[in-house]
């Protein structure tokens, strides 16, 4: 059995035929939802732990599902700049996403960032319930202080951590990446992950990462975009912000 530990490495200064990391025998194949590889992603591939704020997660999740909606044909980016409905098959959604569908049909036309803001607060309960239903993961509630908090071990370590697998052994080899794979690194970008599938965020890290990538259809450009804006404005406004021992000396 192959068993991939995420354990991460810069590649950026790592020549590919160094210490090369081996294909399974057989390749997991993608989930077939971004969200539900980026939730992966998102978690310790053994204990089931954030590596990320969960505020963060949530609003890359709500991305992520929005573009797999996008990649469907459900959602699509007009030319005002507003997100709404397409023409897919309702059997190509599944509940979840058929209720987002029903939100933006019936809800008045926001551009993209505002339903990822939307999204957040709903995206990562319904990607653990979609991982659960599907034994990918599996909840685990422990007492914290006063508080319970649950968290969602894999049932199955090759399983969750194929994502990153897949992703750093294409980047670690140059090998130019699909549309799948290049929405879902350029989320782990926006979402503060690109450490982890890069083996370090570096500027030479994410310039050739940007030279593996595939275009991807319009929409979902404009939904990675405005994600990634977000995530920009989030950061710089934390690195701006006073520390209470600062706001107090100006007292």
């Amino acid at each position: 059995m192959t068993v991939y530990r995420t354990r991460t490495r810069d590649w950026s200064t790592t020549s590919p035929a160094a210490t090369p990391l081996a294909e399974p025998a057989v390749p997991l194949p993608p989930t077939g939802w971004l969200a539900d590889e980026l939730f992966l992603i998102a978690h310790d591939d053994v204990t089931g732990r954030l590596r990320v704020p969960a505020r963060t997660v949530g609003r890359g999740l709500a991305a992520a599902m929005l573009a797999d909606l996008a990649y469907v044909g459900a959602v699509t980016v007009a030319a005002t700049g507003k997100v709404v409905t397409g023409t897919a098959a309702p059997g190509a959604v599944d509940p979840w996403g058929r209720t987002v569908l029903r939100w933006i049909d019936t809800d008045t036309p926001h551009p993209p960032a505002a339903w990822i803001d939307r999204l957040a607060g709903h995206a990562y309960r319904s990607v653990a319930d979609r991982l659960t239903v599907a034994g990918t993961v599996r909840p685990r509630t422990v007492r914290r202080w006063l508080r319970r908090h649950t968290g969602y071990p894999p049932v199955d370590t090759n399983v969750a951590a194929w994502p990153w697998a897949r992703l750093t052994m294409r980047v670690r080899r140059r090998t130019r990446l699909n549309t799948h794979d290049s929405t879902l690194a350029r989320l782990c970008l926006a979402t503060g992950l690109g450490g982890h599938i890069l083996g370090g965020d570096t500027l030479t890290a994410r310039r050739q990462l940007r030279q593996l990538l595939t275009p991807v259809p319009p929409g979902v450009n404009e939904l990675l975009r405005h994600l990634a804006a977000a995530d920009g404005s989030s950061r710089h406004s934390q690195h701006d912000r006073p520390s209470r021992h600062g706001r107090r000396s100006r007292r």
